[in-house]
């Protein structure tokens, strides 16, 4: 009986999935056509870096990530959301192990290379955000994510700019 429920329910992950493609596609969009006139970064979507960091077998495939050419300094972007359900926030944690710090932070150039867009719902919800902020309340973190609430590109820009550029120098 349960299994014939379940293959009869909606898959809903294939629903979330294309939405958040979509979202991970703005970002990497905005910061890709800002980056665009800069002869400093790049923009590599879907970087592979990090696809052999467990075992020299599996790995992690951020969103994309912005590398500084001249330094070789990369930072790799994850964006995160969701509706009233769901835990892409706690998804996120994956990347903040220290063991993954560690292996990812010698490819990057930099300790701690995550940052992390989080919108829709996690910038809405209440306990989601402290859950974030929580999360993230140490030295090395504070940084880390940008709650993406008014989703304009100034914003993304500005975060760009002031935070993540530094740690690419």
């Amino acid at each position: 009986m349960a299994r014939e429920h379940l293959s009869k329910r909606g898959n809903w992950q294939a629903k979330a999935g294309i939405g958040a493609q979509g979202r991970e596609e703005t970002t990497k969009k905005i910061l890709s056509t800002y980056l665009m006139r800069s002869s400093v970064y790049s923009v590599i979507e879907r970087p592979k870096h990090l696809k052999k960091i467990y075992g020299g077998m599996w790995g992690i495939e951020p969103d994309f990530a912005i590398e500084n050419k001249k330094t070789r300094k990369m930072a790799f972007f994850e964006t995160k959301r969701q509706g009233k359900g769901g835990n892409a926030h706690e998804r996120a944690c994956k990347y903040l192990a220290p063991g993954v710090l560690r292996i990812c932070g010698k490819i990057a150039g930099f300790a701690n290379p995550f940052f992390f867009v989080f919108m829709n719902g996690l910038t809405l919800d209440p306990k989601k955000r402290m859950e974030i902020e929580t999360w993230f309340d140490a030295p090395g973190y504070k940084d880390r994510f940008i709650l993406w609430k008014d989703r304009s590109h100034e914003t993304l820009i500005k975060y760009f700019e002031d935070v993540v550029s530094k740690y690419l120098s």
